[in-house]
């Protein structure tokens, strides 16, 4: 049986089979249900913030102290001491840096960005027991579908009412009182200037584009667990309504590690589909609008250059002030205030990603030790290196996901608490028994691939 260092004690084999972890069971399905919870939460909820003074925390963060504690307090939880290490050297790198701007009396350096960033990536020291990790994960996926194929429902409910004349509303707007509404995202945008048709964000994504991306999630999990064709089907028509690039390069990210594992065929019948879906494509009113999305970077206005190059190039021209800015950056929640004052002169939202942000705030001590913390909890250990891959595409490049609990929380459902390490796998020696025997040739489903 072969085996990689992304999925050490994994079988790297066509499929993982569902997994029980024999007494554990009660606390197998108290840990879904918790789990369960906190992903509700995470999809559905992403617009919902709690004011805080000035400022708003996303609902998701405070649930996710909840869940951990609950999860904690049960035992269904454990810390891990590499974890922590880990933890403790990037927030000690980023608070140097942030002393440093505080020192160098750089303007406005906030201190309350700096404890957001050590409060939201606490629960990244904890991690589920690897026996729990096995058992559980496929579960928690199958649910992870049942809940996206709703989102496509939702997606697709509210681009059709558009067509057939039904004007377009924020339900969400209407119902929540404004004060616990996420504000600051492209909300309600549409498909292009001065047209009366939106791009649909589900009603309760944060933006079309964040809804791109969880549809995005939705198929690479449905070809991981053989979902069915038809949901395959749903979330790309989905993700069309959404008029959005970012869930199609997530799935080009993902598609490429899926063909490594799955092989030439694999690729070149997913080549074909794609062909496929663009030819059809090509004979809607829609292909206008997707040719000129393609091509949008190269507009400064457009969104596709306020994401993916803009805020770069500001970043490499903020390094070349001084050494002391390369090394301990221009403070905390500098790159939020760059974008407010460039959004004041220009009536443009700039969107600087992770590791833009990172690097204007704290500097490359900070961004080096940070990022190695972040991938670490992303790849080492994993289940599934196409999960981790997408992950860290989606979090580093697709979103400004630093301080996003929507974001970090995707990638702790996912991959970060169910990775098991070989110090974990020596820690619990009891529970590491031989890899359950693959089941017989599924009808409908297959257990959850190791990717």
């Amino acid at each position: 049986m072969v085996t990689t260092t992304l999925t050490t004690r994994i079988p790297r084999s066509w499929v993982i089979p569902t997994q029980e972890a024999g007494s554990g069971r009660t606390a197998n399905d108290a840990t879904l249900r918790l789990l369960t919870i906190l992903l509700f939460f995470e999809i559905f909820f992403q617009r919902i913030a709690l004011p805080v003074g000035g400022s708003q925390v996303q609902v998701i963060l405070p649930i996710t102290y909840v869940i951990v504690f609950l999860m904690l307090r049960r035992g269904l939880l454990s810390r891990n001491n590499s974890r922590m290490t880990g933890y403790l050297v990037a927030m000690t790198a980023c608070a140097l840096s942030g002393l440093a701007s505080f020192l160098r009396q750089k303007d406005d350096t906030s201190v309350t960005s700096l404890l957001l960033l050590l409060a939201t990536y606490v629960p990244f020291v904890y991690g589920l027991r690897p026996p729990d990790a096995r058992a559980i994960l496929p579960r928690l996926l199958d649910r992870f579908l049942i809940m996206i194929t709703v989102l496509a429902g939702m997606a697709l409910f509210q681009f059709a009412s558009q067509l057939v004349g039904v004007p377009y509303t924020d339900v969400v707007k209407d119902v929540v009182p404004s004060q616990f509404l996420m504000h600051g995202f492209n909300t309600s945008y549409p498909v292009q200037y001065g047209s009366s048709l939106y791009k649909s964000n589900a009603f309760v994504c944060l933006e079309a584009s964040f809804c791109s991306q969880f549809l995005g999630f939705g198929i690479v999990v449905c070809v991981l667990r053989n979902g069915g064709w038809w949901r395959l089907v749903m979330f790309i028509l989905a993700i069309l309504s959404t008029v959005s690039g970012t869930g199609v390069l997530l799935l080009a990210g993902a598609g490429v590690l899926l063909a490594v594992h799955k092989g030439a065929k694999f690729a070149l019948s997913a080549l074909l589909g794609v062909s496929l879906i663009v030819l059809i494509i090509s004979f809607t009113p829609a292909s206008s609008i997707f040719a000129a999305r393609a091509t949008e970077t190269s507009s400064s206005t457009s969104s596709g250059s306020l994401r993916f190059v803009q805020p770069y190039q500001r970043t490499w021209d903020a390094l070349g002030k001084d050494p002391a800015t390369v090394v301990f950056g221009s403070g905390p929640g500098f790159a939020d205030r760059d974008a407010t004052a460039f959004f004041n002169r220009t009536g443009l939202p700039l969107n600087y990603a992770l590791v833009p942000k990172l690097v204007l705030e704290y500097g490359v001590l900070g961004t080096v030790t940070f990022l190695s913390f972040i991938v670490t909890m992303f790849v080492r250990g994993s289940q599934s290196f196409v999960l981790s891959g997408s992950v860290i595409l989606f979090y580093t490049v697709l979103s400004g996901g630093l301080l996003a609990p929507v974001v970090t929380g995707l990638g702790l459902l996912l991959v970060a608490w169910f990775t098991v390490t070989p110090e974990d796998a020596q820690h619990y020696p009891d529970d590491a028994g031989p890899p359950a025997p693959l089941p017989p040739a599924p009808s409908q489903r297959k257990s959850f691939a190791a990717i």
